[in-house]
Formats: structure tokens, C-alpha cells, sequence
């Protein structure tokens, strides 16, 4: 695959793009180029870009079709207290709403992973956020883990995909073994809620039915909770990973 790299001002880009700010039209004008190889532009309003720095992302292309790779490795700075390369996108829903996530990924062969030892390493996870809406702000704001997430391991010699679930994340699901260097569809429709009618579903690949169905409370506050996919992991991992991502989509299910 032939990497395509934009750079003059990347540095100064990136650096405003990491701390949220985007008044520079030229630095969104980087960050759309990015936004555009893994989503419609329907979504481009939601959508923002999180690394520390030019080695962390490339658009990758091969004839006409592109998509997005994010890249960790040793030694790199930390964004926001930790070792990421990550989308964000901060899709409006509320609570009791369904809502359809889904898109595509492929890690390369050769991935290493952190067997034997499996510290957490993330590859999507919805977070919760202050609430706009009474015009909180994030000074004073508590940190939490995401009440939904998805971890990349290994069990048997081989690559997995698992679901945690819960404001504690004390309900797990997997694992879903995925092959690398080959494309998987993935997918989550979540029903938000603070309550018990809160519910994930998770597919992979051509999953008619889903593969793992949890019930019970997702989220931490009243306000909508934002989608990250990419990378972030354990600060001690020390390999040197790729990871391809295509096709968002993110959908509102009207119930029946």
C-alpha cells in the first residue's frame, strides 16, 4: 500500500487538532482529509482527530479506494494522559435511543500483540462527556471508564475481539477471533440508558444474529456518550502496531 502524506504546517496542524483546537481552517482543512478516507461527510461534523503527532496517522491507498491507518509505537507522546491514535466522533443521541455503529477494520500481519500478559489495549469505547445542555464543562469533571468498550488480545495463539459492559465493566463477552491482514465488518448497536433497559449488541463479519447481547445500565451521566475507534492501550505495551479502519456508518434505529 502506498502511503500518501499533505505536510507542510503538519506539525503545527496536528498540535492544534490534539487540543481541540480547530479555528485554523487550514488545520480542519487537514483534519477533514483524514476524516474523509473513514466516513461520510455526514458525519464529518461530529468528527474530530486524536493523536500527538504526524507519525500516528497516514491515509493509506491502494488504487482509487483510500482508508485511515493509526499507528502506536514505543517511546511516542502521550495525548491526554495516554498512549492513543484515535477517531472521535460526538454523535447526538439521548437516552432511549438506539443507535447503529458499525465499520470496518484489518490489523497487518505480523500484529504483536501483549501476549502472555493481555493489558488492556482498546480499539473502540463510548465515553460519557459534560452536559452541554446545562453548560457543564470538563474543569472539575470526573474521570471514568467507558461503559462500552471493545479490546484487541490474544487466547490460543490467536487475535481477539471482546466487549466490556457496564459503568463498572463487570459484564464481559468473547472472545471473536479475527485473522490478520484480512478486513472484518464490525458492529454495536447500543440502546443508551441509565437503567436496566440498556442493551449492546455485537456483531462480527456477516453476523446475522448478534454474537453477544448484554442488558443492563450504559451510561455515566444523562448526556450523550461519544464514540472513539483506533487505538489505546496500556502505557507499558511497547510494540510497534498498525491498524486500518473504512466505512463508518452510525445510524439513529427508530423503534417499532
Amino acid at each position: 500500500m502506498k502511503r500518501v502524506s499533505y505536510f507542510p504546517l503538519l506539525l503545527v496542524a496536528l498540535f492544534l487538532l490534539s487540543c481541540g483546537k480547530v479555528a485554523d481552517p487550514d488545520a480542519r482543512e487537514l483534519e477533514l482529509s483524514y476524516l474523509r478516507c473513514v466516513m461520510p461527510e455526514s458525519l464529518l461534523e461530529f468528527a474530530h482527530v486524536e493523536v500527538p503527532a504526524r507519525e500516528n496517522i497516514a491515509i493509506q491507498s491502494a488504487g482509487s479506494d483510500q482508508h485511515l491507518g493509526l499507528h502506536l509505537f514505543a517511546g511516542q507522546k502521550k495525548l491526554n494522559r495516554g498512549i492513543r491514535a484515535e477517531i472521535s466522533v460526538d454523535y447526538p443521541h439521548q437516552p432511549g435511543d438506539t443507535i447503529h455503529y458499525a465499520w470496518r477494520f484489518m490489523v497487518p500481519k505480523g500484529f504483536q500483540s501483549d501476549s502472555p500478559h493481555n493489558r488492556w489495549w482498546i480499539v473502540g469505547q463510548w465515553h460519557d462527556q459534560p452536559n452541554r445542555d446545562r453548560v457543564e464543562n470538563w474543569d472539575g469533571f470526573p474521570s471514568r471508564s467507558p461503559p462500552v468498550l471493545l479490546g484487541i488480545g490474544e487466547l490460543d495463539d490467536r487475535l481477539a475481539i471482546s466487549m466490556a459492559y457496564g459503568p463498572d465493566q463487570s459484564q464481559k463477552r468473547g472472545p471473536l477471533f479475527i485473522e490478520p491482514g484480512q478486513w472484518h465488518s464490525l458492529a454495536v448497536e447500543i440502546r443508551w440508558s441509565l437503567n436496566a433497559d440498556g442493551r449492546a449488541a455485537l456483531f462480527l463479519d456477516d453476523m446475522s444474529q448478534p454474537a453477544a447481547v448484554i442488558d443492563g445500565p450504559n451510561m455515566h451521566n444523562d448526556f450523550q456518550h461519544y464514540l472513539k475507534f483506533g487505538m489505546y492501550r496500556h502505557p507499558e505495551i511497547a510494540t510497534d502496531n498498525w491498524i486500518y479502519l473504512d466505512d463508518l456508518t452510525i445510524t439513529t434505529r427508530i423503534a417499532k
